[in-house]
């Protein structure tokens, strides 16, 4: 009997006619690693939450089926039975952090469910340790960066020592060094303590060759296959854009046979008769309308308290380029937006348009450069996706409803514009909060983070809306860690370390002989010739 079972499971959100779960059935057994990909509002996060027992009993709504863990329906499950067998790590950890101090929230579910104090206490520094961050154990939360609060989160589940831990999304918020020591993580637990892991996850690359199988969510539905090999010789085209892209290379090349993984597809590849034909990169300048500084930014310092955030920074932005800045957590790429807005004090000059930002009004700044935030939730205040996107309009008195619903249908979310912002997924709020700054149109757009919690298609269609608006004249600096989105749409490049710029120039120059700050198709085929970044490039360029 599998250690989890769930049959013909359906679930409708309140006050909703359609059911964001349709008839799913899933098995896994103790010690299974199960990765849960599908586009934003497939019905991943509302799974997941009905396998915790939070839906109905949270979020409200109609639920039908059954639910088994155990050997035991969930719903006949006291709240600290159901803590013990399966626990979650939600999407944004800031949502499931709630005391000032490391060593508390590890301990404050332990402790609402009436465990002993003496095992309390070991179990929160063993968590802690086994985590890698017994060194945080009494840091004030707020003092720590998103990675460490994401492995806080963690700790948090493990300490429950449940029989499954579900994770949402956990590295979409993490650099690429953070995102990795997540994964490690949690593959030790998986493998070390024998823990069932369910892991949902847009940025497949990196998870794909550590779980044991994969599920593609569509429409409320879900399709188990056996294992990888399942996965990679028989989905479907819509399903296909889950894959690695290493494995789609291999497929779309006709390679004889799926390589085990990464390493084993990259000694496949120089050991094999892949012919690459030289390409040239598109310089910036043929996108550019003319050579007008839009932004220059000369002698930048920034302190929070008596930390130093940015130091020494400089660089100018002419119009039309489009710029990624890349980054560990912490590194000051987001302060560095919110100072070029005039958010956060300074020292040093920044000019928009040869003008003193200092001298001017913040309303002045915003008219010329829209922001968008890392957090969805900070625009989110009217009660319609509609509403929200024409209050941004309004607020400058140029509403017109039919760029309203251009951005809208771009975005595809022209179909959820009567909808509450608030009852989205998190890839849906995050593309409410890109058009209630897209409709604007201004000369320079400041993103940070705009991909996460968006699957490969909606990526690729966001990238295209802003290479057409960069086309035609509009200056973009993108905040990423999402080496793969940046190298397909961007032109500059601009590495931060410690509040300090450390690199700045084209693809090759930054991404060329990059560590972490490259992308998967580089590393496998950069043997062979380290100029190609992109699936794309990749198809195009190379051929048995």
């Amino acid at each position: 009997m599998a250690y989890i079972e769930i049959k013909d499971l359906n679930f409708t959100y309140p006050m909703e006619k359609e059911r964001s779960l349709k008839n799913i059935n899933l098995q896994l057994e103790k010690n299974d690693f199960l990765l849960i990909a599908g586009r934003s509002g497939s019905g991943k996060s509302t799974l997941a939450r009905a396998i915790v027992g939070t839906v109905p009993n949270f979020y409200g709504g109609t639920i039908g089926g059954e639910i088994k863990i155990g050997g035991k329906y969930l719903k006949d499950m006291s709240h600290r039975e159901r803590a013990e067998k399966v626990t979650m790590v939600f999407q944004d950890p800031e949502k499931q952090l709630m005391m000032n101090r490391v060593h508390r929230e590890v301990a404050f579910g332990l402790e609402n469910i009436g465990v002993d104090e003496d095992v309390i206490k070991r179990r929160v520094y063993e968590a802690l340790q086994f985590s890698g961050i017994l060194h945080l154990a009494d840091r004030d939360i707020a003092s720590l960066s998103g990675g460490e609060k994401q492995k806080v989160a963690v700790a948090s589940a493990l300490v429950y020592m449940p029989d499954c831990i579900i994770l949402d999304e956990p590295t979409s918020q993490l650099d690429p060094s953070s995102a990795e020591e997540m994964l490690n993580i949690t593959k030790k637990i998986n493998e070390e303590l024998g823990i069932t892991i369910i892991v949902i996850e847009q940025r497949v690359n990196r998870w794909f060759d550590t779980v044991d199988s994969i599920a593609i969510m569509n429409d409320g539905t879900l399709e188990l296959f056996e294992d990888k090999r399942d996965f990679y010789y028989n989905c479907n085209k819509r399903q296909f854009m889950f894959m690695p892209d290493y494995l789609k290379f291999f497929k779309k090349m006709n390679f004889n046979k799926m390589p085990q993984n990464f390493k084993d597809a990259r000694v496949e590849i120089l050991n094999s008769s892949l012919n690459v034909k030289s390409g040239n990169e598109v310089a910036a300048a043929e996108f550019q309308n003319n050579d007008k500084e839009v932004i220059s930014v000369n002698k930048l310092n920034c302190k929070y308290g008596s930390k130093q955030v940015l130091r020494d920074i400089n660089f100018t932005v002419e119009n039309g380029e489009f710029i990624a800045i890349l980054g560990a957590n912490g590194a000051g790429k987001s302060t560095l937006l919110k100072t070029i807005l005039g958010l956060v004090e300074h020292e040093g000059i920044i000019r928009l348009y040869g003008e003193d930002t200092s001298k001017m009004d913040i309303r002045q700044i915003a008219r010329h450069i829209g922001y968008i935030s890392q957090n969805p939730n900070d625009y989110l205040s009217k009660d319609s996706v509609y509403e929200e996107v024409k209050f941004t309009m309004d607020n400058y008195g140029i509403y017109d409803e039919k760029i309203v619903n251009s951005v809208l249908k771009e975005l595809e979310i022209y179909d959820l514009k009567d909808k509450n912002p608030r009852d989205l997924s998190g890839g849906q709020r995050q593309r409410v909060a890109i058009a209630s700054i897209l409709v604007l149109q201004p000369d320079m757009i400041l993103l940070d983070e705009p991909t996460r919690g968006l699957e490969s298609g909606l990526k690729n269609k966001l990238g295209k809306l802003l290479q057409n608006l960069n086309r035609k004249g509009t200056s973009i600096i993108l905040v990423t860690h999402d080496t793969d989105f940046a190298s397909n749409f961007c032109r500059r490049y601009m590495i931060m370390f410690n509040g300090r710029i450390v690199a700045d120039g084209n693809k090759r120059q930054v991404l060329g002989d990059g560590i972490f700050y490259t992308t998967s198709m580089n590393k496998l085929l950069r043997d062979k010739d380290d100029s190609i970044f992109t699936l794309e490039e990749a198809i195009e360029r190379c051929s048995i």
